[in-house]
């Protein structure tokens, strides 16, 4: 049994989804607007000991005979995210929030049977991460079979026109593996692309695929991981994933939408905004793709950005972008980064495109890399007339020689002239949608005029830069680091060196600053930052990130070693 590779189709094949639903509402609450509020369970899966009986919460619009519905799955562990399904509510959908996760110690939840408590999200063990006996015996198994029969649900029900879904992180997980199956329409996954069995392993790394999988490993690629199911989704699809996420490779999502049945039609986006979070922008993809196929509505979902790099006849490197020829492009640009070895830390340089330079849809970009690099990753963005946003794939180009238009190694990591350039918000998941999706009030890096006019990146909130790690930027032996500061009243900042990309791993030192006057120059070597054990930060050189933190609007300029 434990040799037993089940694939999407031998996994599902006597998967029986027509059971009666036996529908109890709980609860019918005014959630505000013009929303009702139903909490409702019904029947899932037969087990050997009994059906699975599925909590979800039902928002409907008032008054209304027919109107489509969004499912959504929330990350696992996470509960049902008000501000996210307002978002779809006031556009007057229906939303069906459905648990999977069951016993989380409070509230309504799904009720598994004992036979398959593992499918309880605090109780999984094993059973999330491998496919001991088969994948049968999983909790992505059990959760699938939840999905399934709540996209049954809605489209049992008379008032439901058109059915969709949005999975987040490992709700979109679970929504690739009904996709081939369920009947609807369209479904947007969202940092959700597989590879979960590939979780530890850089893609771009030297070597970074090199590795021997046991049977388990197989068994769990087969018949869970969604890359298996790309192939046979049946359904329009639309993929976002966010740059330096640091729970999902976004460098392998393309390898994914590529797998995708190519008669379906198909969309990706990269959000390089959030840092690690989704883009407020890509609300906009989500809500054409959703109008389209569920409203019927007339939206031209553009095909993927072609990207390809060369050495023109100058000597000098450059990266090619071709957008699509029905499309009307509006603006372009490329982003990219000279560490292949760190998705969940890169610093991502962008690169403006001039619409005037375009031609045919294709337009030609410099490509400005440290010519001690060994690798440069680039990818492509354009936004079209209607809005709508796609990316190319992530491009890996190996550096063989110093072109005419490299660049020598920068001792400046910082300067008011780059704007938000090189630095990023800083852990603000407190005030994110589902903690996916940036909130664009507080989770955007913030560029103010300090004295004489001149500007600063503020440190309010927290601000991260991974430029102190990216190739061009390393520090030499012994270097010191340099920064100016500025603030209008009295104030105080910390600075934190990561050593690690989950940034837990910190060396720090805090420091007050007089308000008013003049730029203040700092100067510290690395034997000034402290772990929380007392312990020195032995050199700068193997830090990945260096954070910013203050709770008042304190300026930092031109960073550099020396």
């Amino acid at each position: 049994m434990a040799n037993i590779i089940l694939t999407p189709v031998t996994l599902w094949r006597d998967f029986d989804e027509h059971l009666p639903l036996l529908e109890e509402i709980l609860s019918e609450q005014d959630a505000g607007g013009d929303v009702l509020c139903r909490e409702v369970y019904f029947l899932g899966r037969q087990t050997l000991y009994g059906r699975v009986k599925i909590y979800a919460k039902f928002f409907v619009p008032k008054g209304k005979e027919s109107f489509p519905a969004v499912m959504i799955f929330f990350e696992a562990g996470f509960p049902f995210d008000r501000k996210l399904v307002e978002h779809f509510t006031k556009q007057g959908y229906g939303v069906l929030c459905v648990d999977y996760c069951g016993d989380m110690g409070s509230g309504r939840h799904t009720i598994y049977p004992r036979d398959v408590d593992y499918a309880n999200f605090t109780r999984a063990g094993r059973a999330m991460e491998y496919a001991d006996k088969t994948a049968r015996e999983t909790s992505w198994y059990e959760w699938a079979a939840v999905a399934r029969y709540a996209a049954r649900y809605l489209k049992d029900k008379k008032e439901v026109s058109a059915v969709g879904a949005l999975g987040l992180r490992s709700g979109g997980e679970i929504l690739w593996k009904i996709a081939p199956y369920a009947p609807i329409e369209c479904f947007i996954a969202v940092c959700a692309a597989g590879w979960i069995a590939y979780r530890d392993m850089e893609k771009f790394a030297d070597g970074g695929q090199q590795r021997t999988f046991d049977e388990e490993r197989h068994r769990f690629i087969a018949g869970i991981d969604s890359q298996s199911y790309a192939p046979r989704v049946k359904c329009p699809v639309l993929m976002i994933s966010a740059i330096n996420d640091k729970k999902c490779n976004y460098d392998r999502v393309y390898d994914t939408f590529q797998q995708i049945n190519p008669e379906v039609e198909k969309a990706i986006l990269y959000s390089s905004h959030g840092n690690g979070l989704i883009g407020g922008h890509s609300f906009l993809n989500m809500d054409m793709f959703l109008g389209k196929y569920l409203r019927g509505r007339s939206v031209y979902i553009s095909k993927p950005v072609g990207i390809s790099v060369f050495e023109d006849e100058q000597g000098e490197l450059k990266v090619k972008a071709s957008y699509d020829s029905a499309g009307d492009p509006r603006e372009c640009g490329i982003f990219f980064a000279e560490k292949a070895d760190s998705f969940k830390a890169r610093d991502w340089t962008r690169v403006m495109g001039n619409m005037r330079d375009m031609k045919n849809n294709e337009i030609v970009f410099p490509l400005e890399v440290f010519e001690g690099s060994q690798k440069v990753l680039v990818y492509s963005f354009v936004r079209y007339s209607n809005n709508f946003s796609v990316t190319s794939k992530i491009l890996e180009f190996a550096l063989k020689k110093p072109y005419k238009n490299r660049r020598l190694k920068s001792m400046l990591l910082y300067s008011g002239a780059d704007g938000t350039q090189g630095f990023s918000c800083f852990r603000r998941r407190a005030s994110s949608f589902a903690d996916c999706f940036a909130d664009s009030d507080s989770s955007e890096v913030r560029v103010l005029d300090g004295y004489g006019k001149i500007k600063g990146v503020s440190a309010q909130g927290g601000i991260v830069s991974y430029r102190v790690s990216e190739p061009r930027c390393t520090p030499p032996d012994g270097a010191y680091l340099q920064f100016d500061a500025y603030c209008t009243a009295d104030s105080s900042f910390r600075v934190v060196f990561y050593m690690d990309a989950e940034e837990e791993k910190g060396y720090s030192l805090e420091e007050k600053i007089e308000g008013g006057g003049k730029w203040k120059s700092f100067l510290f070597r690395a034997a000034d930052f402290k772990s929380e054990t007392g312990a020195s930060l032995p050199d700068f050189q193997k830090a990945v990130s260096i954070v910013f933190l203050s709770e008042d609007d304190v300026l930092i300029n031109n960073m550099k070693w020396l």
